[in-house]
């Protein structure tokens, strides 16, 4: 297909900052074989022909640094490319320092043939001192002042002041737009306060991956700032005049030795943890000298969260005679305010953050991609009220993993990620206000497997023909032995481009009380029997399935939908994962009706 100048600008521009062909595609929505055509029709190597293998080390560097919720592998590129970056940087400094030697004992300077010899001789004393691994003896602290003054935003400058003021630093709690910075602020804020006062830092985080992204902007912090190269695996030790100063830990929710730490405490999206009020006994216990702080920052989820009692306050009362008032008006906590429980509360919108000097978004771009609820939740700061919903975050929490980790058999970075077992596809169309909804669901091959969401995806406001187009790119990808898409309305001219693109395995469901009945009953059948798993980074779906709520018809029936106002949209990843899970009326019906039917026989089934 024919694609705008525009996009293969931004793909070029892309290119020339060191994305991946790959990370392109994903990024514009186009297949990776075009980006590949593309580089080699326009010739954009040539435009990094120039370039030193130095300067293309650093800008790979800066482009993962800059990228927030880094996936497992970027993590572990950055990491390996931060230590190339600074070898090079070693050997350049002892080649330029040889030739220049070199060149002053040809003039014939005798100090240079005297600091040849010496260097040789420290070359040779078997007996030297070795260099104190994560030394910052050498430090100039006055250089966080600078950099902060040219670097942060106005925000973030806030942050810092109150973690300066004894009077307002204890508890801290920041409700937050995604991508705002915070997480990239706080690693700073730690490493800064750690060298200048020798105190510990405590990250915690959903997952390991997460917290070491932490550890990943503080490294680069100490490259970038000092030219130190620092190094530990879940935790830096960090040296003074050849004494240990401060540790820096990198902590995962799961970590059964939590409670064991002490120092400044930084907790990241604490409405998206499991578990949230057993964990935040043991960590504010953490915190508990008077010394230390504690620091909470998140985007919101569900109103039933256990964290949002912390963020209300109401968790303060409970339990006491005398209760506090908490403002949470946005008047009042877009300023900063410091509530009767002695937390210290923030509120910072993408248009907050605008207004205070991030200019990092398009604001009607993201309006455009992201329906009404999901842009106030991810972007405004606003709760979701999932008490009457279908799937409370309670109930899917438990469906809540980190893929890295735990899929060990699936290869994210590669075309095929499923290894060529079954997927279905499950499509909801888009519609005037609707973004349309695409997910992709291995099927597992026997009852006692989970069926586990590969990829979501989310179009809006396309032709048929481009959505079809949108199917037909996943069955190159990936085997696909059903696509489930909702034909009642429009949906139907999208399932007719994908039968004349010869699809294999469509199913058109068209929607009435008992089909919509049995979709929903079916998904939750499976998430509350915990047979489902989706990525805990996945937001957007979490967000679409606690939409799902019981609705009367006009007529009195009970069915299910999802809330329709305005543009609010109808939960589009939720409707295409229920389209996709339908296969199990393929592969598992029979399991569910005759308990002997063995393995052999879900095995044929998918075969077919």
């Amino acid at each position: 297909m024919a694609y705008s100048q525009d996009t293969i600008d931004h793909a070029r521009l892309l290119y020339i900052r060191a994305h991946k062909p790959a990370e392109i595609a994903a990024r514009l929505n186009v297949n990776e074989r075009t980006v590949y055509g593309w580089i080699d029709k326009f010739n954009w190597k040539e435009l990094l022909a120039f370039d030193t293998a130095e300067i293309e080390v650093s800008r790979r560097i800066s482009t993962l640094t800059n990228r927030e919720n880094k996936t497992k592998e970027e993590v572990q590129e950055l990491t390996a490319l931060c230590r190339i970056f600074g070898s090079m940087r070693q050997d350049l400094a002892k080649a330029e320092k040889i030739t220049a030697e070199a060149k002053a004992i040809a003039d014939g300077k005798p100090e240079a043939v005297e600091g040849a010899i010496n260097r040789g001789n420290r070359r040779g004393n078997s007996k030297r001192k070795a260099k104190v691994k994560n030394d910052i003896s050498d430090i100039d602290v006055s250089k966080f002042d600078t950099w902060a003054n040219k670097n942060l935003f106005e925000y973030q400058l806030l942050w810092r002041k109150v973690a300066h003021d004894p009077d307002l630093c204890d508890v801290r709690f920041i409700l937050k737009s995604r991508q705002i910075g915070a997480t990239y602020y706080f690693a700073w804020e730690a490493f800064e306060d750690a060298v200048k006062n020798g105190d510990n830092q405590v990250f915690l985080s959903a997952s390991k991956d997460q917290a070491r992204v932490f550890k990943a902007y503080i490294q680069s912090f100490a490259r970038d700032m000092f030219d130190l190269e620092l190094k530990g695996a879940d935790s830096i030790e960090l040296y003074k005049d050849g004494k240990s100063w401060a540790t820096l830990y990198f902590l995962s929710t799961n970590s059964s030795t939590a409670q064991s730490y002490h120092g400044h405490l930084y907790i990241d999206e604490v409405f998206w943890i499991y578990g949230y009020a057993k964990l935040q006994k043991v960590a504010s216990g953490m915190a508990s000298h008077a010394k230390w702080r504690e620091t909470y920052f998140s985007t919101p989820s569900s109103l039933q969260h256990p964290a949002y009692e912390h963020w209300s306050g109401s968790a303060f009362n409970k339990d006491r005679k005398k209760k506090v008032d908490i403002d949470l008006s946005d008047k009042t906590l877009k300023k900063g305010s410091l509530g009767g429980d002695s937390v210290w509360r923030h509120l910072v919108t993408v248009e907050d953050a605008e207004r205070m000097g991030c200019k990092l978004f398009n604001i009607k771009k993201l309006k455009d991609k992201y329906s009404k609820a999901d842009f106030d939740n991810l972007f405004r700061c606003k709760f979701v009220d999932d008490n009457e919903s279908v799937f409370p975050f309670s109930t899917l929490s438990k469906c809540m993993i980190n893929p890295l980790e735990k899929w060990k058999d699936v290869d994210f970075g590669s075309d095929n990620p499923t290894r060529n077992r079954p997927v279905a596809i499950g499509y909801d169309p888009s519609r005037i206000r609707d973004n349309a909804g695409l997910v992709v669901v291995e099927i597992p091959r026997t009852l006692a497997q989970k069926w586990r969401v590969i990829e979501t995806h989310q179009f809006k406001g396309i032709t048929s023909e481009y959505q079809a187009a949108r199917i037909a790119e996943i069955y190159q990808r990936f085997n696909v032995k059903w696509c489930g898409i909702d034909t009642t309305g429009i949906g139907h001219d999208t399932f007719q481009c994908c039968l004349d693109l010869n699809l294999d395995f469509v199913v058109p469901i068209y929607y009435s009380v008992a089909e919509k009945t049995d979709l929903v009953t079916r998904a939750k059948r499976l998430i509350d029997g915990g047979r489902l798993e989706y990525d805990a980074e996945n937001k957007e779906l979490s967000l679409s399935l606690m939409m799902i709520h019981q609705i009367t018809t006009p007529n009195g029936s009970i069915t299910y939908g999802a809330p329709r106002n305005g543009n609010t949209g109808h939960a589009d990843l939720a409707w295409a994962a229920f389209h996709a899970l339908q296969a199990e009326k393929q592969f598992f019906e029979s399991k569910k009706t005759d308990d002997t039917t063995n393995n052999n026989e879900t095995h044929m089934a998918m075969s077919q």
